[in-house]
């Protein structure tokens, strides 16, 4: 759900009925903020006064004022990203709908149009936000790319080489999809393709590869190398608009499913299974590298009989607290983990002693924090802390370290912070 009730959509349609599905389509994919014109004066009128420009356009190809499509010369000139909806379709005017520079050109023919209507809008919002790459040796090729997903909203930088290229998703991991081109001058598109996932697997960046013409043999070893996705030059806009919108909502799903899989759900902070998977590599790069990264494990005292005293409820809602503490006070680079039950781990990469310790100081004594309990008593509760040295050789040894300390912080008399 995108629910941005600051984004407005100017819908121009002059058959009520349809307007009111349409709404209701925008509504259900989050935009409730739809400016309705029901003719061609209208929406002139109110792109000259309007002081919120909208961000989208969805305009009637037939309109009683402007039967030929005038409408979308209208909103195009204005600078908007501009869908096309119509109940007719023939191929002159496709073509010259297309031409305009259009988004999309969709038929009132189907529910399912109007579904795709909805998914289409959400796209065009979110790409606003979106970086691709286009990696292609002909210049004129690259600008014909990129003019076509401007369109779409996307935000867009082009390469030449395949050096550059490479140098360019290394300095930018915020870049979410690459459009290859088969011929850079410097190396060909499967090499650049064996070397970049290398750096970047199939999930974390969309790869289309594109070529001249159609080979059935060519699009295999692209997908076979790594690529997400091939297509070729002579492809379509549509195609092209919905190839990468598949690819990527296939990458953002991915992102969402991962993130599920790695936060704990009670306190949005990573879970074991993130400990294990990615801080482990971050560990081994640091301690090659001669950066220390040190582990604090952190236990809520006498959790137990908090739990039998006050009920699972009110243990929760301390969980959630000191959680939440911990996100507050957490230094730069740190990363906050719940272990399990009232256990969470703090791992502080690149991060010295001094500063780590000033953290740990300044949480315990943030503690306890007030949680509701039975019959109008005061909870309140410390924590007790165990440091490792930064220095460990693996993940695990930083963790048995960090646990060590903390064994010995319980034994004598918790509340306190223990460094080894």
């Amino acid at each position: 759900m995108t629910d941005r009730p600051d984004l407005k959509i100017l819908l121009v349609e002059d058959a009520s009925f349809f307007a009111r599905i349409m709404c209701g389509e925008l509504e259900k994919a989050g935009f409730k903020n739809v400016e309705l014109a029901r003719n061609f004066a209208e929406a002139k009128t109110f792109l000259e006064t309007t002081p919120t420009r909208p961000f989208l356009a969805l305009v009637d190809l037939t309109l009683p004022d402007a039967p030929n499509g005038e409408v979308v010369d209208l909103t195009i000139e204005a600078g908007l990203p501009t869908i096309v909806f119509s109940g007719r379709f023939d191929e002159t005017t496709r073509g010259t709908i297309l031409g305009k520079g259009i988004v999309d050109y969709i038929l009132k023919d189907s529910p399912a149009s109007l579904s795709y209507l909805g998914d289409l809008v959400k796209r065009v919002e979110k790409n606003a936000r979106t970086r691709v790459l286009i990696a292609d040796g002909s210049a004129a090729h690259r600008t014909v790319l990129k003019e076509r997903l401007e369109r779409y909203r996307l935000n867009v930088t082009t390469t030449s080489t395949s050096d550059e290229t490479l140098k360019m998703l290394d300095r930018n991991e915020d870049i979410q999809m690459l459009i290859l081109g088969h011929t850079l001058p410097d190396r060909d598109g499967f090499e650049t393709l064996t070397r970049i996932r290398k750096r970047r697997g199939l999930h974390n960046l969309a790869v289309i590869g594109i070529a001249e013409g159609p080979c059935p043999e060519l699009t295999a070893k692209y997908l076979k190398s790594g690529a997400n996705d091939f297509m070729t030059k002579s492809c379509t806009p549509e195609e092209l608009i919905l190839r990468v919108s598949q690819n990527l909502d296939n990458i953002e799903h991915i992102r969402r499913l991962t993130e599920l899989a790695n936060r704990d759900p009670m306190t949005g902070l990573f879970n074991r299974r993130y400990l294990h998977e990615n801080i482990e590599k971050m560990h081994d790069e640091l301690i090659q590298n001669g950066e220390p990264i040190r582990y604090a494990m952190i236990d809520i005292d006498r959790f137990k009989q908090i739990n039998d005293h006050f009920g699972h409820a009110t243990g929760d809602l301390l969980i959630k607290a000191v959680a939440n503490r911990i996100i507050d006070l957490l230094p730069e680079g740190g990363v906050a983990v719940r272990i399990g039950g009232d256990e969470f781990c703090v791992a502080l990469p690149s991060i010295d002693a001094q500063t780590a310790r000033f953290f740990l100081s300044e949480l315990r004594s943030s503690l306890p924090v007030t949680v509701p309990g039975m019959d109008n008593e005061v909870l309140t509760s410390t924590i007790s802390v165990g440091l490792s040295a930064g220095r460990e050789a693996t993940l695990s040894d930083g963790l048995r370290t960090a646990d060590r300390c903390l064994y010995e912080a319980k034994e004598s008399g918790r509340n306190r912070i223990i460094a080894a």
